[in-house]
């Protein structure tokens, strides 16, 4: 290494959205020759927030809404990994990179936290195991496959109840993401109803729901009136000043008691800190450390924090008033992105720095259809006009060159040609938590066998008849019990019924992994015999588990 290399500060930044991408970007403009930049990543990509719910509805790809960082960040190091922790003392950040997952210490002499927020939904039971969220990439992807498997089995189902369910949305907050996804996902759903020639358009239920009185709070009062009523006017249900009580894999229960069958819930509520900031002890308020108005942590001489994560004085004397600081939007965190990294290097070389003060242009926020509303430098617009602004400003805001063409192009393809209705699926968890209301039935007889049951909260009752030997069967579960156990011998439809007794929550655990693990495991797989013959009487019993051959899996566990 040469003196002029050696010369150079190291800083690291952590976190790939808005703030950190765009403090990168300026240190090494700013700083060349100066700092050494390296920025580390969950993913490989940056991903522009603002555009997800477009994903979600088809009107863009994918790969539309992300950028490269090795394309957008040309001259700064990137490293894929996750940061497992941070020790403020050595100057060190650890983490954890490539197929061997082995801990890796890089030091640094100015460090910067831009890590956003995480998802907290855990004050509403069974939310953080039911709803979809709208925070990356995935989550749009996730959204747009289930809305369209939704639509695919509503057109051939023959049960009404399930139909109803399945042809019912329910999006949790009104805020920019919950307006806006709400929008997008019913014009995915409206533009896609030609090809479904069952589903009829008043079979659609979209709910919004929001616990303050109006929704998008942060906007004025006449702009939320008009995206309320253009919302209703497309078949959107508008529910303020009611909150999410809980919700199972069937519906949301609201504040007021009433209960919404619905198969599809998206969260946009329950931002809270991300778990590496949560775990870092820096002293932190309303889930966002708190820096100076240079963005720096006190206490902490080489650390620095800007964006979603950070709580930024705007004011030398803030007042407990989330007015007196800097806002979570994209377009605070790209100018806080292009201040602090002037701080660090006026730090570096001795000058002063500069106090961070930054005053919004506005707000806009898409209603779908071609309508919209904004707020821009005081300016109040709304419908198409909007809607023509809120798309130019995006794209003007999009990273990159080549990003822009994209999806300006895909734009104008989109609005001509019908949606894309492909359903990509993904693969669901081996063991996911279920929650279930008292009343609800796990499963029924004539259902597929597809997996183990066991219970964490509440009881169950499990009921076998066989109307042609009149043999019956009851059974209570609580607590540390289960049922389901005939997945490790058959695949074959259930005979049983279960339903719960009172509210309370399962582990189920999918068919193929309950029985390669139970068969890995030979005295797993003996326990599970001996309890099915204790407990149902034998195989020579009618509705007993074992009553059918064993499938076997071959020699792969295939």
């Amino acid at each position: 290494m040469n003196k002029k290399m050696a010369d150079k500060k190291k800083v690291i930044v952590i976190g790939g959205g808005f703030g950190g991408v765009f403090a990168a970007k300026s240190l090494e403009k700013l700083g060349r020759g100066v700092v050494d930049v390296e920025l580390i990543n969950n993913n490989n990509y940056f991903v522009f927030q603002p555009l997800l719910p477009e994903v979600a509805s088809s009107n863009l790809n994918s790969s539309d809404a992300v950028v490269p960082l090795r394309q957008l960040l040309s001259r700064v190091q990137i490293r894929q990994a996750r940061v497992m922790g941070i020790d403020f003392e050595r100057k060190i950040v650890i983490v954890i990179q490539g197929a061997r997952m082995t801990p890796v210490e890089l030091p640094y002499d100015e460090l910067v936290i831009a890590l956003g927020t995480g998802v907290d939904l855990a004050r509403i039971p069974g939310m953080s195991d039911h709803a979809l969220t709208m925070k990356d990439l995935t989550d749009a992807h996730m959204l747009r496959t289930h809305v369209i498997g939704c639509l695919e089995t509503a057109d051939v189902t023959t049960d009404t109840l399930v139909k109803d369910q399945l042809l019912t949305f329910v999006v949790v907050g009104a805020g920019f993401s919950g307006v806006e996804t709400a929008a997008e996902t019913n014009e995915l759903i409206s533009r896609a109803l030609r090809y479904y020639h069952n589903i009829k358009p008043e079979e659609i239920r979209m709910y919004l729901i929001e616990f303050a009185p109006r929704i998008l709070p942060t906007f004025p009062a006449d702009l939320a009136e008009y995206a309320t009523k253009n919302l209703r006017a497309n078949g959107v249900e508008v529910l303020t000043g009611v909150g999410t009580k809980s919700a199972t894999s069937t519906g949301v229960e609201l504040t007021n008691d009433r209960v919404i069958n619905a198969s599809t819930i998206v969260a946009t509520i329950g931002n809270g800190p991300h778990p590496l900031v949560d775990a870092l002890g820096l002293d932190m308020k309303w889930g966002r450390i708190k820096t100076d108005r240079f963005m720096q942590v006190p206490g902490h001489d080489h650390v620095w924090a800007l964006g979603d994560a950070a709580l930024i004085p705007l004011n030398d004397y803030p007042k407990d008033d989330p007015a007196d600081y800097a806002t979570q939007t994209a377009q605070f965190a790209v100018r806080e992105g292009y201040q602090l990294a002037a701080n660090i290097v006026a730090k570096l070389k001795g000058e002063p720095l500069k106090p961070f003060a930054y005053t919004s242009k506005g707000s806009l926020a898409s209603l779908g259809m071609s309508k919209a509303v904004a707020d821009v430098y005081g300016v109040k617009m709304h419908g198409i006009f909007a809607w023509l602004l809120w798309r130019g400003f995006y794209l003007s805001f999009l990273p990159g060159l080549v990003a822009k063409f994209r999806v300006g192009l895909n734009w104008m393809i989109n609005a001509v040609m019908p949606p894309n209705i492909v359903q990509l699926r993904m693969p669901a968890p081996a063991t996911r938590y279920i929650h279930f209301w008292k009343g609800d039935k796990v499963f029924e007889p004539g259902m597929l066998i597809d997996g183990f049951y066991t219970v964490i909260k509440g009881r169950f009752k499990l009921t076998i008849d066989n109307p042609e030997t009149g043999e019956h069967f009851e059974k209570e579960f609580g607590p540390g019990e289960h049922f389901g156990e005939r997945v490790l011998l058959i695949s074959h439809l259930r005979t049983g019924l279960v339903e719960a007794l009172e509210d309370g929550l399962l582990l189920f655990t999918a068919q193929k992994d309950f029985r390669r693990f139970a068969r890995a495991f030979p005295p797993l797989e003996k326990y599970f015999r001996s309890y099915i013959d204790e407990t149902f009487g034998g195989p020579d019993k009618a509705f007993a588990p074992g009553n059918v051959k064993d499938e076997k899996e071959d020699e792969h566990g295939s």
